[in-house]
């Protein structure tokens, strides 16, 4: 069973450069802002559906809106990077903002809070 996860680990990593490159150089739609990040690529274990996990810039609606549009520009990136890609079965790609960012400037935030706190008592 080893050959199966080394393809699906192999795959990942082209799939995470190549939607990248896709969504940088063709996608235009006017809600995708120029600098989109794709962080993660999940893929399912029969790799016929992969979570694309991306990171932007903007607010928050911003963000929901390019989300959007990269769902609706789905097929149009599948279709470019299996050409690209050689593959039995490319998988269905879904775009889900990847919040790990977020999550961590505000633990970074809340610790800076602590700390002051504990400068204050002392």
């Amino acid at each position: 069973m080893p050959a199966p996860r080394f393809h699906n680990e192999r795959l990942r990593e082209l799939l995470l450069r190549e939607i990248g490159t896709v969504i940088a150089q063709k996608v235009r739609d006017p809600r995708v802002p120029e600098v989109v990040t794709v962080t993660e690529v999940v893929l399912a274990k029969d790799a016929r559906n992969a979570t694309v996990f991306v990171s932007l810039i903007g607010g928050k609606e911003e963000k929901e809106e390019a989300v959007i549009a990269l769902n609706k520009a789905a097929p149009f990136i599948q279709r470019t990077v299996a050409s690209q890609i050689i593959t039995k079965h490319f998988p269905r790609l879904v775009f889900k903002l990847d919040k790990a960012i977020e999550r961590g400037q505000h633990l970074n935030e809340l610790f800076k809070e602590i700390q002051d706190d504990l400068d204050r008592t002392e």
